[in-house]
């Protein structure tokens, strides 16, 4: 057992021991995913194929800038190997669905180098469908698989509804993780103390959310993402006639004038989300600032609206210099829900 582990085990928690989760723009030593696994005909259904599909697209992008590694159901792993390209990794563990970035861990790093695997409680977004034992289990089991101490929060909650730039500003939303769904009976001071003990937050800084997305609860990796510390990419709707116009001018008020942890005004470049889309249900997930930041690039939507496509493709290539900026079509997954980044989880280098 390796001293970390011995220190948390005692009860201390990486807060306390100096870990911060690093701002996504730092070093990864590897993206994880998860393979879509069809335990439920309900979840996928016909169009598992077209997933599949979408899902290597995904995971090759992000594989000419960093390694990748996926996690597969050891009934389904020898699918995912014969459908990978041969670069990609794929690591036998009991999962259920590709939202890993929800399902699997968090990673926390000490300025030292070391990491530490910070596990949150996931109850399937607040009890909404049935938890497998998979998914619940998927966060712990990875970071055994890697050899890295763990820390196991008693907060519930899912990576996709945090943000954080490194330096010990975390942005959440409080219609997810003030839910009762998830965290009964706990104060805003209360989550704020887990998080800083799960993940080093030494500044909590909350947006409304949004009520009506009734899958996530409003998950922040639709709103927002840091470009770099102390500055954030928003995203806005233009469309007056659509409802959630509102939702994201509420969330934008609220995040105008925010200092981070150290006490500076963080910057906000807006942005349209895919506003012209055509959405073929009542949860696709429109966001471009979903993606995934690698190391060297980003990989983002493609919703095949080619005028809001391009418009964000322009705004992506000014916020990350030095970055090359890759498009991938997003449709046969966004309709369910998510997008690139509820789909993957970077370890630190």
């Amino acid at each position: 057992m390796s001293d970390l582990q011995e220190q948390l085990n005692a009860g201390k928690t990486p807060g306390e021991l100096g870990f911060v989760m690093p701002v996504e723009t730092a070093p990864h030593a590897a993206c994880w995913m998860a393979w879509a696994h069809d335990d439920d005909p309900e979840l996928w259904g016909d169009s598992l194929p077209e997933v599949e599909k979408a899902f290597v697209a995904i995971a090759t992008a992000i594989a000419r800038f960093e390694p990748v590694r996926v996690v597969a159901h050891p009934e389904v792993a020898h699918e995912a190997r014969a459908m990978l390209p041969a670069h990609i990794d794929v690591v036998p563990l009991a999962q259920d669905d590709l939202w890993l970035r929800d399902t699997g861990p968090l990673f926390v790093k000490h300025e030292s180098g070391a990491v530490i695997g910070s596990n949150l409680i996931f109850n399937n977004w607040g009890d909404k469908f049935p938890i497998t034992e998979g998914d619940a289990d998927i966060g712990a089991a990875l970071v055994s698989y890697l050899g890295l101490p763990l820390y196991q929060s008693p907060l519930t909650g899912e990576g996709g509804g945090l943000i954080s730039d490194g330096r010990g500003t975390v942005i959440t939303t409080e219609t997810c993780f003030l839910n009762p769904n998830r965290n009964a009976g706990m104060t805003r001071a209360d989550v704020e103390r887990e998080l800083f003990h799960a993940i080093g937050a030494r500044k909590v800084i909350w947006l409304p959310g949004d009520e009506d997305e009734w899958i996530t609860d409003g998950h922040i990796d639709g709103v927002l993402t840091f470009t770099k510390p102390g500055h954030v990419m928003f995203e806005d709707n233009p469309n007056k006639d659509d409802p959630h116009q509102e939702v994201c001018r509420e969330n934008l008020s609220a995040l105008r004038g925010q200092t981070d942890a150290d006490g500076n005004e963080i910057e906000i470049t807006v942005i349209h989300e895919a506003w012209q889309y055509d959405a073929p249900t009542n949860m696709t997930a429109t966001s471009y600032v979903n993606s995934y930041i690698a190391n060297g690039g980003v990989v983002m939507p493609r919703f095949n609206t080619p005028e809001t496509d391009k418009a964000a493709h322009t705004a992506f290539a000014a916020a990350f210099p030095g970055r090359k900026i890759v498009q991938v079509d997003i449709e046969a997954i966004c309709w369910n829900g998510g997008g690139i980044h509820c789909m993957t989880q970077q370890q630190p280098a």
